[in-house]
């Protein structure tokens, strides 16, 4: 960030945020707003132009809909030569509109839509517009099997077709995704960091040592986020396989037969499972309900983005059943406060990190600092591992 301070942005920052993500969005331009005072402060001949600090960067603009369901996207204040960046949680199934008289909720293609229609009242005025989806639009859907649809790839297409330069999105189920759009910005950024530090507050005490501690993947796909935790913990990973039934198809996937673990012994140790997403849950309560029966003796489990698609009911029994000890997710996609008032639950805040993405990219700095958080994670890590020797 030193460098932002001599650096000129390339063009003043403007945040405009769908209606769904509005609450993260005035958590990010605040930790904004109260940065570049600072900066502005300190070094008020590194800046050339007049409102590089605002008291808020966020953009009046709306998406009315008739009655019959058809929308319009209003921006009600002057975006003309900005650095704009548009945020949507198009996973947020608490909005609803009037469809012909009834209640009708909002689904990821509603929101996806919405997105679109504000990128169009831009009407070229943005000297250069920024998508953040933190959970990418149907990025579960990014390769054929069979004849079928490649929704993710066209998404992001019709994003770079509509003149967006840079995509920003968080632990994408497979960045090789960006493929699609090889000649703009594609950033796939991870939040390690800002879980682990959550853990190690929330759980003082722990043992986070390679006797007493273990990563688990709940499947093949999130192996590699697992190793990286591994690596940077000291200890030892281990990795679940999902035999499927590939003759059927039910939800739009293949049921899991069986969950085999690939892994040494994990008897009298904490576990750490780490997923991009929780979505039913079936199936990480199923991994967790493995490794209780292996004797493990506590199980923590955190992704990105808690989805819980199917409610909480059976977390709520795993944890009365001493399955389960805490379940992290992030605040980068709705979460309800039924959730959030949970006694198992811990929602991880990542707007800090998101205002200093959205700051970076602004100055056309190198985002490359921020994504590699190893060093952090290691000087966190050497801190609380002497408090918890000197505790002994």
């Amino acid at each position: 960030m030193s460098e932002n301070a001599i650096k000129t942005p390339v063009a003043p920052l403007r945040i405009l945020s769908l209606e769904g993500f509005r609450s993260m969005a005035e958590k990010v331009d605040k930790h904004i707003s109260v940065s570049r005072k600072e900066r502005e402060e300190a070094s008020p001949d590194n800046l050339s132009f007049t409102g590089y600090y605002k008291e808020s960067y966020l953009v009046d603009a709306s998406v009315p809909r008739f009655s019959s369901g058809e929308a319009k996207g209003v921006i009600n204040e002057t975006i003309h030569g900005t650095d704009l960046f548009i945020l949507a949680d198009i996973s947020n199934h608490n909005l609803t509109y009037n469809l012909y008289n009834t209640e009708n909720g909002m689904s990821p293609d509603d929101h996806f839509q919405d997105l679109k229609r504000l990128i169009d009242a831009c009407n070229g005025k943005a000297r250069r517009i920024n998508v953040i989806l933190p959970f990418l639009y149907e990025s579960r859907q990014d390769k054929r099997t069979i004849l079928e649809s490649l929704d993710c790839a066209t998404a992001l297409q019709e994003l770079v077709q509509m003149g967006v330069k840079n995509i920003i999105t968080f632990d994408a189920h497979d960045g090789r995704v960006q493929n699609s759009v090889p000649l703009e910005g594609f950033d796939n950024f991870y939040t390690s960091y800002q879980f682990l530090q959550s853990f190690l507050h929330t759980e003082a005490g722990v043992s986070i040592e390679k006797e007493d501690f273990i990563v688990v993947s709940p499947d093949v796909g999130g192996m590699s986020r697992a190793v990286f935790y591994a690596n940077i913990l000291g200890v030892d990973m281990g990795m679940f396989y999902k035999r499927r039934d590939y003759t059927v198809v039910s939800d739009g996937k293949n049921p899991i037969l069986a969950h085999e673990f690939l892994g040494g012994n994990i008897a009298g140790k904490s576990v750490y499972i780490v997923d991009d997403m929780i979505a039913s849950g079936e199936s990480v309560l199923e991994v967790a309900a493995e490794l209780k029966a292996r004797k493990a003796e506590r199980i923590y489990i955190a992704a990105t983005f808690g989805l819980f698609t199917c409610g909480f009911e059976k977390f709520d029994e795993a944890y009365k059943n001493g399955i389960i000890d805490r379940v992290y997710t992030t605040n980068l996609i709705y979460t309800p406060k039924e959730l959030i008032d949970k006694p198992y639950y811990t929602n991880v805040d990542v707007s800090k990190y998101l205002s200093l993405i959205i700051d970076t990219i602004n100055h056309d700095s190198s985002v490359d600092d921020i994504m590699k958080s190893g060093g952090l994670i290691r000087n966190r890590l050497a801190d609380y591992r002497e408090k918890c020797r000197k505790a002994h």
